[in-house]
């Protein structure tokens, strides 16, 4: 026969003495501090990722930092490259070296002349054509030729684009497509 009620020894389930309740105390505020340091630890991280993702998304690319053959929207000094097949401002097919590299920078004018006939030649190797069938196939060539700065660091070629001549987008890649 079981003993009548309050007259067991046991505790009531869920009943904590003080020691084991002080124990209990104490091993839960360990486990929030241990949880509150890891929230804290896992917010930086995930804040230091966003900061190193945005700054490598905001950085700049230049026409200088493409390959030949890639297309691109923007300008010389923002470049997006995207796929050739989509709708793009520009395509760089070739970049041209100078003709003397180890010449005094032979001014801005000369620069680009220079580098818009070094383009020029280089557009028959891409496109498979001279400018005047590019031209009238609504190509234009739009040189880059460097600065005295650019020259005086070594960087002496002119970076050959072609363009929409109406100022308009070009879809698809022209290499080649001045030979057909």
């Amino acid at each position: 026969m079981p003993p009548p009620p309050g007259q067991s020894g046991e505790l009531p389930p869920g009943y904590l003495t003080g020691e084991a309740k002080v124990k209990r105390q104490r091993s839960d505020r360990r486990r929030r501090r241990l949880s509150i340091g890891l929230g804290v630890l896992l917010l930086i991280v995930a804040v230091l990722a966003t900061l190193a993702i945005t700054a490598k998304g905001n950085e700049e690319t230049s026409v200088a930092d493409i390959e030949v053959g890639q297309c691109f929207n923007g300008d010389a000094n923002d470049v997006e490259v995207v796929d050739c097949a989509e709708p793009h401002a520009a395509e760089l097919f070739a970049v041209a070296p100078a003709a003397d590299a180890s010449v005094p920078y032979p001014g801005a004018d000369q620069a680009r002349t220079d580098g818009g006939n070094a383009c020029a030649l280089q557009l028959v190797a891409y496109y498979g054509a001279e400018t005047g069938v590019a031209a009238a196939n609504g190509l234009e060539l739009s040189p880059i030729a460097p600065t005295q700065e650019q020259w005086d660091a070594g960087d002496t070629g002119t970076y050959c684009l072609a363009v929409d001549a109406d100022g308009g987008s070009l879809q698809g890649s022209i290499q080649g497509e001045g030979a057909g």
